[in-house]
Formats: structure tokens, sequence, C-alpha cells
């Protein structure tokens, strides 16, 4: 019995500080079906990003324009270079993107390894962005982005809806004060995911164009 009673007083000492650990998130945008929430990152300056918002496209849809790295261009928040560096698999690749960043700021670039996963039974997906900075030389006049990592979680809803969640860390490295980046930090996902959003039906994608995904 009074083992049973220091298990469960460890326990509770786990589940306190687990809890003390938890992030704290503010709610930044709530628009057009997007919510997009700045948390509080205890190993770093600058805070991670969640957000969750819904479409109306299928699942082979959203892989085929998640894995079309050239159409980042039309709907990415200000990208203006993205290529496929390397390709891995149907549902694996290494792609490069570089971002505009405001006067007098030089531009970003990232190195990212993308992979998709899905559970075939419940048709789950996730979509896994992890940097590898190192993968390429740096670019001259560009800075490269050192650490950046995102998940999405995609879950089938109803009939070609889909729910997603999404989080996010990165360091932007140079010169960005950590309070300016967590000020705008909401911007970017938003305008991503609302131009996703409005163009994903309009790109034509089908089953054909990721055979890989079960719908």
């Amino acid at each position: 019995m009074r083992l049973i009673n220091l298990i469960l007083i460890a326990i509770g000492i786990l589940s306190a500080n687990v809890a003390l650990c938890q992030e704290e998130c503010e709610l930044k945008k709530d628009q057009n079906g997007i919510k997009v929430f700045s948390c509080t990152n205890n190993n770093s300056k600058f805070n991670s990003i969640k957000a969750s918002f819904e479409i109306e496209a299928t699942a082979p849809q959203l892989a085929a324009m998640v894995m079309d790295i050239a159409g980042y261009t039309k709907w990415q928040y200000k990208t203006i270079e993205a290529s496929i560096l390397k390709t891995i698999s149907q549902r694996e690749l290494i792609y490069y993107v570089e971002i505009m960043s405001p006067w007098p700021a030089s531009n970003r670039d990232f190195v990212v390894h993308l992979k998709i996963e899905q559970d075939s039974l419940t048709k789950k997906m996730v979509f896994r962005f992890r940097g590898i900075p190192d993968y390429i030389p740096d670019k001259k006049g560009i800075i490269r982005v050192p650490m950046s990592r995102s998940t999405w979680r995609i879950e089938p809803t109803a009939f070609n809806k889909l729910k997603i969640e999404y989080s996010m860390e990165m360091d932007p490295s140079g010169l960005v004060p950590g309070w300016l980046m967590n000020k705008l930090s909401a911007e970017g996902p938003y305008e991503s995911f609302f131009a996703l959003k409005n163009s994903i039906q309009s790109r034509n994608y089908s089953k054909s164009d990721a055979p890989f995904i079960l719908e």
C-alpha cells in the first residue's frame, strides 16, 4: 500500500511539472476561418506559431499542392524562389526557398526536408518540414535560416473537407529583435493559409498528382 502511495505521489509531481512547462499561447489572428496563435518557447526568444483551419479539398489534392514546390511562389507568404533540390521518393524530398524580407533586412532562405506520412486506416496525414541549413552553401547577400521545423496534422472531417493543425518553430538569424518577430509572426501563416484555401481548387490537382495518398 505504501508503494502505491509513493507511485501516486510521483505521478502527481510529474504531472505538475509537465503543466508548469506547458507553453502559453495567445490568439493573434482569427479571420476567414483561420486562427493563428503565438506561443511562448522556453528554448528560444522567438515564439512558436500554431494555426488551425479547414479547407475544401481531398487529401490527394492537398498533398499534391504541398509537393508542388515550384508553386510555392503563388501562395506561400513572400516566397520569391522555390525549387526541388532532391527527390527522395514520391512522398519525400529536399527543397530550397527564398523569402523576401522588408528593407533594410536581407532576404532569408531555407533548405528543407519534407516528408508526408499517412495512416492507412484513419486517412490522417502528417506533413513534416525540417530545416537542413548546411545541405548547400550559403548564397551571397542572403541569410540562411539556421533552424526551422513545422508540422501539419491533417484530418478528414467530411466529404472533401480537411481539418489542419499547424505548428512551427524558427530562428530567423541575423539582427531581428525577438519582440518584433513575435509581433509580426502571425501575418505569414495567415496570408499563406488564406491563399491556400482560395487557390487549391483552381490549381486542378487530382488523385493522379499524389497517387501515394489514400482518399
